[in-house]
């Protein structure tokens, strides 16, 4: 009787079953030599949640110099999770990305999110010079290229075969535009990403549900197919008015929204059932929606992914 062996990131996202994915931010700076990371810990404590099929590692977030993806990835490799590395082109040219994916590859990462990335914020002795040499779609391009047959030159004219890739590369989008001028360039862009070799798609996250819906009557306009993944950032009040005041990019928190938001954060928990619940309740309405995850980010804790989860799993289809 042989064993089977746990599905890959890219069977269950092609599977009927609405699954789970929980984001993981890496650090500045490494943990003190005798003490425990947190952030492993919250990972190993994740990665022991049979609800979550995968998680998913930033790279350099929010333009910040991080840990990088890998090196988090390598440490909890041996937990067998289903891990997703965020490749970014603000801080590597061409030949960077080239190199980093091939290390990806070498270690096993093959669950790759390609993305332009954050304009650098911060960076030693000053602001850090950004590189933008690809963007994502051109990144997507490359990904995609290094799973088929590549020749190259070897300095002496020796022609070598490299060795294929098995990338599942995942395309983002930005939905939350007030004009329509803005909005349909980002779907343009969408599609020409699916069409360079992009094989999953999340949205930038939002709390206006309609316009994750917009996402797939585009797609079936627009005649294309790809698992979308439901990106829910859970709120706090602090984090709320940041997005209010359009501080992040893209980030939007409407003033209705926001209203809300300070009325239950004056509660004695500071809102944090209602922040809990309104998470829960996206996940359940892309369930409903048929997108094929849900992707839970803003959360430091591994038992407040489990209750959101919980909790999203008390609604029924038609609620």
């Amino acid at each position: 009787m042989g064993v089977s062996s746990t599905p890959t990131f890219r069977e269950q996202l092609n599977s009927d079953k609405f699954i789970y994915g929980a984001e993981l931010v890496t650090t500045h700076g490494m943990p003190e030599p005798d003490q425990p990371s947190k952030l492993v810990e919250l990972g190993e404590a994740l990665a022991s949640d049979s609800r979550i099929a995968w998680m998913s590692i930033t790279d350099n977030p929010g333009g910040n110099p991080m840990i990088p993806a890998d090196w988090l990835g390598n440490v909890l490799k041996p937990s067998g999770k289903e891990l997703v590395i965020h490749l970014t082109c603000k801080d590597l040219n061409r030949s960077g990305l080239e190199s980093a994916a091939w290390r990806y590859a070498a270690e096993g990462f093959d669950n790759i999110l390609a993305l332009t990335g954050d304009y650098p914020v911060a960076g030693y002795r000053g602001q850090a010079q950004p590189v933008f040499d690809l963007d994502s779609v051109s990144l997507i391009t490359m990904l995609h290229e290094m799973g088929e047959e590549i020749e190259v030159t070897k300095p002496k004219g020796k022609n070598e075969q490299l060795p294929k890739t098995n990338f599942f590369i995942g395309a983002a989008v930005s939905r939350f535009k007030r004009q329509e001028r803005e909005l349909m360039p980002q779907f343009f862009k969408l599609a020409r990403k699916l069409q360079a070799g992009a094989q999953w798609i999340i949205p930038q996250f939002g709390y206006d549900m309609r316009k994750f819906h917009e996402l797939k009557l585009f797609l079936d306009w627009a005649k294309l197919s790809a698992p979308i993944i439901g990106n829910v950032y859970v709120l706090n009040k602090t984090v709320a008015r940041m997005f209010n005041q359009n501080k992040i990019l893209g980030c939007v928190v409407s003033d209705e929204l926001y209203a809300r938001i300070k009325k239950y954060a004056a509660g004695p928990d500071k809102g944090r059932a209602y922040f809990m619940e309104l998470a829960a309740k996206q996940l359940a309405v892309f369930k409903g929606m048929g997108f094929a995850a849900g992707y839970l980010g803003g959360v430091h804790k591994a038992d407040a992914f489990a209750k959101i989860i919980d909790l999203a799993e008390t609604f029924g289809a038609n609620d």
